[in-house]
């Protein structure tokens, strides 16, 4: 069967989380149908200012204040979004029609219209659930028939991303399809896809190389602190009770932009004499050729790198939903090494450090799981999905 077909796809992602997750997917589809023009576009090209200028807002807020408010927010948002999907379910069931609203039609899908209306897409992919939910709106107003599928690269479900209008899921693991299923998502709109992962994640540099361009000074090993979206402000006991143990491990701490949290930290670590760096964007590459053990919140993407760059990973469970979700995927898969309290962190860390079979034992888990991965992602289910639209020549 010959194809002739040079229409447009287009990959909507996240710029500061999902620009590697988009990579894997740009490279995985071009490679398998060559025939299809691939566009790119970030958040930027389908937020408006307005909404970025106060999602950066109310991210730096929950920074300093997310052991107060995250958990909190999070099961009521949980909650609205469960009695979403049942008012769809219901209205799916009755036959009623789904009206836009005012706010829905003045909403920040006005991007998306225009991509729509530019390149006349056969295919959007969309990688977080903000672009999943403007994309099908931009779709009720334009009426276009563009096919909408989305790629839940996480561990766990978060119930945004169920969407009755999706017509094709990638997920991650067996769990996510089970978890979609639940919710009345059609068991043939749900393929197992694995983690689309990018090559830019590997290392580029030897662990001395790597070592130096840090300014990492002895032989000491590395643990590398990763708190996420919230800058460790929700892990503050576990960190200062790492940054009390001296002459063991250096710490690299990621503070991202939070410039605050990383005085907190700089101050205790000059007090117990701990050689700590701060940095402030997440450079896998130099990171992970340097890292010895990466003791994290649940944050998939971070944590499934270090699987592939065979880091072992201790385990903080975080506050949210999703991250009680993501940290019982990983835990009762024995994947990682879970840790909640200060004095299990330590302990975690120490083990992994010290004992050389408990250290092995965990990355050869790792390695199982990434490889499995891997299998799940060959070229043909990227020419499946794309088949949807895929004229073919009326010989055949």
């Amino acid at each position: 069967m010959s194809i002739r077909w040079n229409k447009h796809l287009v990959i909507l992602y996240d710029k500061q989380h999902g620009k590697l997750i988009c990579n894997a997917l740009e490279k995985a589809i071009g490679a398998a149908f060559p025939e299809c023009d691939i566009i790119t576009v970030d958040d930027i090209g389908y937020t408006n200012p307005i909404y970025r200028f106060w999602k950066a807002k109310i991210s730096h807020f929950y920074a300093k204040n997310a052991r107060f408010i995250v958990s909190w927010l999070s099961k009521i948002k949980e909650k609205k979004e469960l009695a979403r999907i049942k008012e769809e379910r219901e209205k799916a069931a009755s036959g009623k029609d789904d009206k836009l609203t005012f706010s829905e039609r003045n909403s920040a899908m006005g991007r998306i219209v225009h991509i729509l209306n530019r390149f006349r897409p056969v295919v959007i992919v969309v990688t977080n659930r903000y672009a999943l939910k403007m994309t099908l709106l931009a779709k009720k107003v334009t009426g276009s028939n563009v096919k909408v599928v989305a790629v839940i690269s996480d561990f766990a479900l978060s119930s945004e991303y169920v969407r009755s209008e999706v017509d094709l899921y990638l997920v991650e693991n067996d769990m996510l399809k089970d978890g979609l299923m639940r919710y009345g998502v059609d068991r043939d709109k749900i393929l197992i896809s694995g983690m689309p992962f990018s090559e830019d994640q590997r290392p580029t540099h030897s662990k001395l190389e790597a070592r130096n361009l840090l300014g990492l000074s002895g032989e000491l090993p590395l643990v590398v602190i990763n708190g996420g979206e919230y800058c460790t402000a929700t892990i503050k006991e576990n960190v200062k009770k790492l940054l009390s143990i001296k002459e063991k491990y250096s710490l690299l701490i990621l503070t991202y932009d939070n410039r605050s949290i990383k005085r907190y930290y700089k101050k205790i670590a000059d007090e117990s004499g701990v050689e700590v760096i701060f940095k402030e964007s997440l450079d896998y590459p130099l990171i992970f050729a340097a890292a010895d053990v990466i003791v994290t919140l649940p944050e998939t993407h971070f944590i499934y790198s270090a699987f592939v760059n065979k880091i072992p990973v201790v385990l903080i469970d975080g506050i949210t939903v999703l991250e009680h979700d993501v940290y019982r995927y990983l835990v009762s898969g024995a994947l990682v090494t879970p840790a909640k309290t200060p004095e299990e962190t330590y302990a975690a860390v120490e083990e992994l450090l010290v004992d050389t079979d408990r250290r092995n034992e965990m990355i050869e888990r790792e390695e199982v799981y990434y490889l499995k991965e891997r299998n799940l992602t060959p070229e043909r289910l990227m020419y499946d999905i794309l088949m949807i639209e895929a004229p073919t020549d009326p010989a055949d």
